[in-house]
């Protein structure tokens, strides 16, 4: 009878090892999903900050543009203009002076496709003076 009891013993014995390797999986599984969503949110967010750090550099551009052409003719720049995506809006104001006019420019570049038309992905003022007019 003696041998049976070993026997039993064994199978207990032997059934341990396979739970722990078990429980030992399912805590790596955890931790790769944890570590693969802690990834996802990191590239996401990175993708995000291109996405706007490329629509400011083109507002950027697109002001810079704005105001030389500002700078080389004040009466012929527009309103309202629309490069790609990027709505462009310039408010021109006339101030005189002794010796002749002061322009002054303001221009503010909205994302046109954004959801938040309100504010403006970049801002600029310029003034432009124009002696004897």
């Amino acid at each position: 009878m003696p041998p049976v009891a070993r026997i039993t013993s064994n199978r207990k014995r032997s059934s341990w090892p396979a739970m722990a390797f078990i429980v030992e999986s399912i805590l790596l599984l955890i931790f790769l999903v944890g570590a693969l969503a802690l990834m996802t949110l990191t590239f996401s967010n990175a993708l995000n900050r291109s996405v706007e750090s490329r629509t400011q550099d083109a507002a950027v551009i697109a002001a810079s543009s704005i105001a030389e052409h500002f700078a080389a003719d004040p009466s012929d720049v527009q309103e309202e203009t629309v490069l790609g995506d990027l709505r462009i809006a310039c408010t021109v104001t006339d101030e005189p002076r002794a010796g002749g006019i002061m322009h002054h420019a303001h221009i503010d570049v909205f994302d046109a496709k954004g959801a938040d038309g309100s504010a403006p992905v970049y801002s600029l003022d310029t003034s432009r003076y124009e002696s004897g007019v």
